[in-house]
């Protein structure tokens, strides 16, 4: 039986990602993600390439989009961004 490490296998693919500034891309399909997730830890097993996938977007490195059929586009995102909060306060008086 195989096992992995889920966690370094992420910090492998998202620092790959990084340096190949992977967020210009733009939104993607999840196959061109799955081949580069392939191509990077040389996993050809499915259920590897998707529990490292759902480890990603459960910790947050995705935009996730959806599209007009019942499928989503995945952007990576960019650490080096501002993580900008909007808050709007009402006053009245």
């Amino acid at each position: 039986m195989i096992t992995i490490n889920v966690d370094d296998e992420v910090e492998k693919v998202s620092s790959y990602l990084n340096k190949k500034q992977a967020w210009t891309y733009g939104f993607i399909r999840y196959s061109i993600y799955r081949k580069m997730i392939v191509h990077i830890t040389g996993y050809t097993k499915l259920y590897f390439i998707r529990k490292i996938f759902l480890k990603m977007i459960e910790l947050n490195l995705f935009i996730k989009q959806k599209t007009d059929k019942r499928s989503y586009m995945y952007k990576y995102r960019n650490p080096n961004e501002a993580k900008i909060v909007e808050k709007t306060i009402t006053i009245t008086f």
